[in-house]
Order: C-alpha cells, then structure tokens, then sequence
C-alpha cells in the first residue's frame, strides 16, 4: 500500500504532520500551520513576503502562526487581487517583491493567493524589461528563483499548492505558468484552516478537487503514479462528498480532513498530468458569468465524461486506446457510485444545488452564437488536448447549446445569471 493510499484510507488527526506523496516537502496535519516560525528560521528568512487573501486570511485563524512567525523579521504583505487574479495585479505584488527582496514568499488562502504567491516568487527574479500586459509566460523564465516559496492552503479544493503552475487572467483569457521553479519549496497543509470556510465555498472548492481527481483519471498524460493519486484522493473525497450531498455539512472534523487530505493529493496528481476540458472550457464561464471556479469545471464534467465513455478509434487520443479509455470511465462512475450511493451526475448535481449554484449546465442557457466563439476558442488548448477523446465545436453544440438556451451575451447574461440562477453567499476562496 502506497503512502497515499494509506492516508486517504483513514484520516485521523494527530498532532505530528505526516508527508504528503508526490512533492518532496509537503505535510499534512491538524495544527501543522503552527510551525511557521520553525520552517521560516531553517529557511533564515530576515525578509518575508506575506501573500494572502482578504477574508480568508481574517477568518481561518492562522493569525497568530503568522505574527510568530513574523517575529524578528521585515515583513510585508500583499493583498492586492480578487477573484481570478489578472496578470496585472500580479505585477503589482511583484513591484513589492523586487522593493523588499524577500528570503521567502509565504502564500496563505485559496486557490488565488496561491497562484499569485507562486507567480510573484517567480517573475520578481526575472528581467523587469520583459515584463508587462502583454508579457508571453510561456518564453519567460530566463532565470531561476531566488526567494524560497512556503504555501498554506485555507480551502480544500485547487490543490494549487503541490502544483509547479500557477495560472492568472491576461486580456480574459487564462493563461499558465508552467515551470518546476513554480513549485513550492515548503507546502503545509492544515485542515483547521478551512474551518470557516462559508458553507458554499466549501462545497465549491471540494467539487474543483473532485473533477481533478477524476480529470487526472483519464488525462492522456496520466502514469501509473497519477493514477494512485487521483484514486487516492477519491477514496478520500467521495465518502465526505457524498456526505454533503445528502445534506451533512463541511465543517465535521473528520469530514474536514477528508476533504483537505483529497484535496491535495488531487493536487499531487494534475502536478503529474496537468487537467482536460472541463478545465478548459470552464474559464469562459468564470470570465463571463462570475462562476467559482470548482463549479464551472463541475458543469462540464458530467457531460463531458457521458463523452469520453462513447470513445472510439477515430476520435481517441489516449495512448491506451479507447477500449481502456471507456473502461476507465466506467472504473470512476463506479467507485462514485459505491462510495457515495449515487450516480456521478446525481452527486455533481446536488452538490451544485448546496452550493446554491444552478445544478447543469444546461440551466445556464448559453446561446450559441454568443458562447460558441469563447467555447471553441479553448479547443486548442493543451488542456482540451490532454482530454482521452477529442471535443470538436459540434459537441459543444450538442451538449452546451439548444433551442431553450436562449438567454443574451455573456456580459448581459452575467447580472440575470448571477441573482436569478446562482444567487448565494459564495465568495471566492482566494479573497
């Protein structure tokens, strides 16, 4: 039995942080976030740049690891970005970062906070005449980083913090850092922090580490490692999930872990495979609508696996073959079914509605002629292309629009779909 499936077999807590599989310093553990001030004098931090969200940072109750930790040293933080960070904000905090030249880069909060921390920690070692607005983050990193990079997650969900890629808004598109400087040196996973995290939120961020999991199943990019993490983090959410849907909150203890615990080695498993279409296509959404991230990759994610099940040999990408292609999705729809007791539309349905999100797609009502474009747009990338089968633009038109879709424009649908489809006290995990 692998590490992995040791943990996600039996979540307890304990005060010792155990290691996570798939990065070299990462650790997981109620509490864990106290030793803070320990990892910053092995690391001999004299300046520290503190990343972190609004909220999240105020509520989680890391506070007090932070003000020890900031004992002894120059200290400053940066807050500035919201939702779905745009590249322009991160080079604000990068202007920061070049003006205090940290030792460490500490970032604390959801998915954003993460990904801006890892940005920052990068780009800030770069040569300032290259970068910009309309900066190529593919022909950056021309030089290594510098500055150590400690993360600490207060969501389960992005797994964002075992990842070597950060992602960020440029012009409205999604753009990605990819690189092994990306990685963190040091990764503390405390599940205590998500404790009060909103109802919504937390059911949003554990919908993100589920489609992970189950992308990271059938990536063509998958191995055999992958695929002990992505089923190791389901054993770990599925139960706790399921939960949740049929009513139960986050905020049990053990359920909580559960939670953190998949999260990660979700996380774990993209950093080997990286995500499919459901990612792809569900950064239009979020741009368009103001959808959370974990629920717009969940509204693909039913329709898209009904899709790669009909595989065949003229549209399979897999190297496996579409035989083992459809035989890995049933393999999913399987354990979601034994370990939840529904089906995975049933499970992704109903944990949509918790999160007083609409519960299919289809509720969205996109018309085609005006989410076609973005949609198809999204086809050509290195996401969608990671995908077992092939998604053409007449899928999308299949599954996405119909005669009944038949609201406006993206930016006029945005208002009408916020309050009257998704009208909720979800607020992003990076805030």
């Amino acid at each position: 039995m692998t590490t992995a499936d040791r943990l996600a077999a039996r979540v307890t807590r304990t005060p010792e942080p155990r290691p996570l599989p798939g990065h070299p310093a990462a650790y997981f553990g109620a509490g864990c976030s106290a030793g803070l001030s320990a990892a910053l004098d092995r690391l001999e931090a004299r300046r520290v740049l503190l990343v972190h969200g609004r909220r999240s940072f105020a509520r989680c109750g890391v506070a007090a690891a932070v003000a020890a930790g900031s004992a002894g040293r120059e200290v400053r933080r940066f807050t500035g970005f919201g939702p779905n960070p745009e590249l322009e904000q991160v080079l604000a905090g990068v202007a920061v970062a070049r003006a205090l030249r940290p030792d460490v880069v500490v970032g604390i909060g959801g998915g954003s906070a993460m990904d801006v921390a890892k940005m920052i920690a990068v780009l800030a070692d770069q040569d300032p005449s290259r970068l910009g607005p309309d900066v190529d983050l593919g022909a950056l990193l021309h030089r290594p980083r510098i500055s150590r990079l400690v993360l600490m997650p207060t969501t389960a969900g992005s797994g964002a913090e075992l990842t070597r890629f950060a992602t960020v808004y440029q012009h409205g598109r999604k753009r990605s850092l990819d690189h092994p400087g990306v990685r963190a040196d040091l990764v503390l996973v405390d599940p205590d922090l998500v404790a009060s995290v909103p109802g919504g939120v937390a059911v949003a961020s554990g919908l993100d580490a589920l489609c992970q999991a189950v992308e990271s199943s059938w990536a063509v990019r998958a191995t055999d490692e992958s695929r002990r993490l992505a089923g190791a983090a389901l054993t770990a959410l599925l139960p706790a999930l399921g939960a949740v849907a049929a009513g139960a909150g986050c905020g049990d203890p053990d359920r909580r872990e559960a939670l953190a615990l998949g999260a990660a080695l979700a996380g774990a498993a993209i950093d080997l495979t990286r995500t499919t279409a459901a990612h792809a296509l569900s950064y239009p959404l979020t741009a368009g609508l103001g959808l959370p991230h974990g629920v717009a990759v969940a509204l693909h994610l039913g329709w898209l696996a009904d899709h790669h099940a009909l595989v065949g040999a003229d549209d399979c990408r897999h190297p496996d073959g579409p035989q083992a292609v459809a035989a890995t999705v049933a393999g999913l729809r399987a354990q979601v079914e034994a370990a939840t007791g529904m089906p995975l539309p049933a499970l992704l349905s109903r944990l949509l509605t918790r999160a007083g999100q609409p519960p299919e797609i289809g509720a969205l009502r996109l018309r085609e002629s005006d989410w076609a474009a973005p949609m198809a747009a999204e086809l050509s990338s290195g996401r969608a292309g990671n995908s077992p089968r092939a998604v053409t633009p007449d899928d999308l038109r299949q599954h996405l629009f119909s005669s009944r879709q038949t609201l406006g424009k993206a930016g006029s649908t945005r208002g009408r779909v916020s309050s009257a489809l998704h009208r909720s006290t979800v607020a992003h995990p990076g805030r």
